[in-house]
């Protein structure tokens, strides 16, 4: 995928305001053991999880890439610990997550593969 297309097809993306991700949806997915639900631990939970898409949005990139619109991406582990890079076009997805609470009570490794958000994305190249 050439530069220019990327970068047209990130302006597109960007305009549909896909949905972020939060602690109440990775919530519907996986179960926290030991996870206290404080007013400043789901801050900061929603905190983290806000870089990345929600995986069960209702566009068409519910499963697939939203860079190049495959919808049977393969991925590799990239050179960054839990970093995941699709062999279709290159986007970086995020695959080990380390969580934490305020008092650091909790700390739990999460292994989920989530798409970082398009509107995070910049492909300039100055």
């Amino acid at each position: 995928m050439e530069l220019e297309e990327m970068k047209k097809r990130l302006k597109i993306v960007q305009e549909m305001k896909l949905p972020r991700m939060n602690y109440l949806k990775l919530k519907e997915m996986v179960q926290l053991n030991e996870f206290e639900e404080t007013e400043e631990n789901i801050k900061i939970m929603d905190n983290y999880l806000n870089n990345f898409l929600d995986p069960n949005n209702e566009s068409e990139f519910q499963n697939g890439c939203w860079l190049c619109g495959n919808v049977d991406v393969i991925l590799r582990w990239g050179i960054a610990h839990g970093e995941l890079i699709a062999n279709c076009c290159g986007l970086c997805y995020r695959g080990c997550h380390y969580l934490s609470d305020i008092n650091k009570s909790f700390n739990g490794r999460l292994d989920l593969c989530l798409q970082y958000h398009p509107d995070d994305y910049n492909f300039d190249t100055e």
